[in-house]
């Protein structure tokens, strides 16, 4: 009896042995796998990351490629607009010592002159001053502001004396573009166009290109006329002019000896 209660013993422990072997063999088995899982999850994760600052890399080299193109593409716009602009002013410099040639020499241009009225009146011409309709003042292409023209009409042989303040007239055999009261002193207002000859008389601060010139602000007196002057700057002729046409409407402007 003693023989076989430890014999019982010694098969319960062996079953026993017999059922712990497997469990710690998956309980080792299931370990494992969860390394294996946690390292392959980690190797994703790498992976995962690497790609992501790989495609932040490639997108910051776009962006940053862009930004470069931009900022040249600027540059070349900016360069561009600067030699624009000085061929502008080169072609302006050029236009006005051709003028100014032309003038000394006493060539008369010819073409149309038009007129402009209302609908601008009050408006900002390019010299910066408002158009005043009443005024005597003309648009012309490339003349510097502050030159004075004297317009004379080949119809009816009427001339008028104005100042450039602003840039036209942009239609096609045009030369220009006339104040409204411009165009009444030449009776233009009602034709609209009319064919005239131009001559450029001063420079572009008003002082007529001959040092024996003056300007003299000449009205009907009586039988006869009557001129007030001399004034050696149109600005002070034009002011006394404005002053002199309330009472008579006929006043002009006009050029004559100073002597």
């Amino acid at each position: 009896m003693k023989y076989l209660r430890w014999l019982s013993i010694g098969v319960a422990l062996a079953l026993c042995l017999a059922l712990v072997a497997p469990m710690n063999a998956d309980a080792a088995s299931q370990s494992a796998s969860q390394a294996k899982s946690r390292k392959s999850g980690m190797e994703a994760k790498s992976h995962s990351a690497q790609k992501s600052k790989k495609v932040s890399a490639r997108k910051n080299r776009a962006v940053s490629s862009k930004d470069r193109h931009s900022h040249k593409k600027q540059a070349r716009n900016t360069k561009s607009k600067k030699q624009r602009k000085a061929a502008d002013l080169r072609q302006q410099a050029d236009s006005r010592e051709i003028w100014l040639k032309r003038a000394q020499g006493s060539e008369l241009l010819t073409g149309k002159a038009s007129w402009y009225g209302r609908d601008f009146h009050g408006g900002v011409t390019a010299s910066g001053v408002d158009y005043d309709m009443y005024t005597f003042t003309a648009a012309h292409r490339t003349l510097p502001m502050g030159t004075v023209v004297k317009v004379t009409d080949q119809h009816n042989g009427k001339s008028v004396m104005v100042c450039v303040t602003d840039r036209g007239p942009y239609v096609h055999g045009r030369i220009i573009d006339l104040s409204y009261a411009a165009a009444q002193q030449l009776d233009l207002s009602k034709r609209g166009v009319g064919k005239v000859n131009l001559e450029v008389v001063s420079d572009e601060s008003g002082t007529p290109l001959r040092a024996d010139l003056a300007y003299y602000v000449r009205y009907s007196a009586g039988a006869g006329h009557e001129k007030v002057g001399p004034f050696r700057a149109f600005a002070d002729a034009a002011a006394m002019h404005e002053a002199l046409r309330q009472a008579h409407p006929e006043a002009e402007v006009v050029l004559d000896s100073s002597r």
